[in-house]
């Protein structure tokens, strides 16, 4: 039993270690173990992320997190953070093959949701829905759906820059069932809480194909998507 400890309090020093490190020090193997040794935790999640993005090593992190996804008894956050994974690789991929990235992103956050619905889990499902074309696929109705129940879980704990993000996708979402309306509405309401914001500040002074290109390029898939979930988590679980 001693030895058991010892061994216990030696790889809890090592992750320790690990965790207090400087990103640009971590080395991807290293974060790898931790993130296996601790797969619900969704900020240590994106942390390797981001350094699988950096070394393009896109299939070692769905790998990774599909793995830990089936794991008997795994959780809510593992399921994020495959989703993420999925979403990383987007970018880089054909036009056909984004179409099965975000497929299986969304199933992973259905998922999540039915273990532990979540803003976080809401929001990226519904932003998801946005990027399929909308004459062909019929998801931005989803979406819509998917960000106003986002919105309503939202509580005073929720990181402000996860509801500034919300508004702005829901109010994309409504431009893209030609509701423009409905977008404006929404946006008045955010930019009365978020006044220096630049996207939101953009989307109320444009009209007609201008705002349809901001929202256009908003929702391209080529365009890779800040995933580092920097100020979306809450700082208490």
């Amino acid at each position: 039993m001693r030895g058991r400890a010892r061994r216990g309090l030696a790889i809890a020093a090592v992750l320790c270690a690990i965790l207090q490190a400087p990103i640009a020090a971590r080395d991807i193997d290293d974060l790898e173990q931790a993130v296996a040794a601790n797969p619900e935790n969704v900020k240590l999640a994106a942390e390797y992320r981001q350094l699988a993005i950096a070394e393009r090593a896109f299939d070692r992190s769905i790998e990774l997190f599909e793995k830990l996804a089936k794991r008997k008894g795994g959780g809510p956050g593992v399921q994020i953070s495959l989703a993420f994974a999925y979403v990383d690789k987007v970018p880089t991929a054909g036009d056909i093959r984004r179409l099965y990235l975000g497929r299986d992103a969304m199933n992973a956050l259905t998922r999540s949701i039915g273990q532990r619905p979540t803003v976080l889990a809401y929001y990226v499902r519904g932003v998801i829905n946005l990027f399929y074309n909308t004459f062909i696929f019929h998801r931005t109705d989803r979406g819509v759906a998917d960000l106003t129940t986002a919105l309503g879980m939202i509580t005073p704990d929720t990181p402000p820059r996860l509801v500034l993000r919300i508004h702005t996708a829901l109010g994309d979402g409504y431009v893209r069932l030609q509701n423009v309306p409905k977008a404006r509405a929404i946006w008045t309401s955010a930019l009365a809480r978020f006044p220096d914001d630049a996207g939101l500040r953009s989307r109320l002074a444009a009209e007609g194909v201008a705002l349809e290109d901001i929202v256009t390029t908003a929702l391209t898939a080529s365009r890779r998507l800040d995933t580092s979930l920097k100020d979306l988590l809450p700082l208490t679980p």
